[in-house]
């Protein structure tokens, strides 16, 4: 998955920093080395320009339906969350300090441009951005892998994202199952969309988790996402935009544990048993063993024989095939019948 950016790696745990800096430099900086520590594969911020992303007519719309009045608050709100250029430099710079994969998902074209002088080797597509065609026109043109949300999206509008990207030329799409609701309760997860994302669009998928703790990261593990993308906080203290849906360090650290361990759980699906396993099989199936003295030349049937443990001689499975047959020798109670006793 993503392998020219996160080579053999089989499983992704992406740090979803967003916009839980607050617009602070040293607190992104201070959350990226958190991050990696707690076991992030990759750090994600969120890469827009305010005056681009809301209309000043919003409140209006929303309420009235209607341009009636002008209402900037969400616009100079959003404000507050930006970073500079060359600060954006920095937060990479650090991320690969950390070895962690720096990355973003841009919100315009001209976001696109700055995380290209930025350098990043991969996009994040938001599940709000899923139906704009134009801006996933420019981050095909890049050329580098896609991580796509898709929360609050129809099947058809996925598909038409998914075909932009792949004629535009992006080599490389996951698709994350994502429930848009913050914080999302657990009867609202629909995990196994994760499996119809994957049976329906033959990509690789994964969970974006908006739930306030990991238990929905680690099932999600077991119905085979194998990318999980969740907001990071520096702790419970930390106030920030997405404080509800994120996870401090330590429960970070717990829920990459958890998945892990739950992937390790579910195995390759073939309908054996393993090595450890096997050795309990020979001691608790049961074999064939003689239940009475058998004569040499004698016809060996069912009241000849007993099935007992342990299961280190003929399967009871074969004693239909041993019953019938003539005994080539001496056989005493309690001996286990052996292929060389018959014929």
């Amino acid at each position: 998955m993503l392998e020219s950016v996160f080579k053999n790696k089989k499983t992704i745990f992406i740090a979803e920093i967003g916009l839980n800096h607050n617009g602070r430099f040293a607190q992104a900086y201070e959350m990226i080395m958190r991050a990696a520590d707690a076991g992030a594969d990759a750090v994600k911020f969120q890469t827009f320009d305010p005056e681009l992303m809301n209309s000043p007519y919003t409140r209006s719309l929303l309420e009235n339906g209607d341009t009636g009045f002008t209402d900037r608050s969400i616009i100079d709100f959003l404000s507050k969350f930006t970073l500079e250029k060359d600060e954006f430099l920095k937060l990479k710079e650090r991320a690969t300090t950390s070895g962690v994969e720096f990355f973003s998902a841009p919100f315009d074209a001209g976001s696109v441009d700055l995380l290209e002088y930025t350098e990043v080797r991969l996009y994040k597509v938001a599940s709000s951005e899923v139906t704009n065609i134009p801006l996933l026109r420019r981050i095909a043109l890049t050329r580098k892998p896609v991580i796509m949300s898709t929360g609050m999206s129809s099947e058809d509008e996925i598909a038409a994202a998914v075909k932009t990207l792949k004629d535009g030329g992006c080599p490389e799409i996951c698709l994350l199952h994502c429930v848009s609701l913050y914080p999302m309760r657990p009867d609202e997860a629909n995990l196994l969309r994760i499996v119809t994302l994957r049976e329906r669009f033959g990509l690789n998928t994964g969970l974006s988790d908006h739930s306030s703790g990991h238990e929905t990261v680690t099932a999600a593990a077991i119905l085979g996402a194998r990318l999980f993308e969740k907001h990071f906080k520096l702790g419970d203290e930390h106030e920030c935009p997405d404080a509800a849906v994120s996870l401090t360090p330590e429960a970070f650290k717990e829920m990459v544990e958890k998945v892990n361990e739950a992937i390790s759980m579910t195995g390759d699906g073939m309908i054996t048993c393993g090595e450890r396993e096997s050795l309990t099989a020979r001691a608790a199936k049961r074999s064939i063993f003689a239940a009475a003295d058998i004569a040499r030349g004698e016809i060996i049937d069912e009241k000849s024989l007993v099935l007992l443990r342990p299961g280190t001689g003929i399967s009871a499975s074969m004693f239909y095939s041993v019953t019938g047959k003539k005994a080539l020798r001496d056989i005493p109670a309690g001996a286990p019948i052996k292929p060389e006793d018959f014929e």
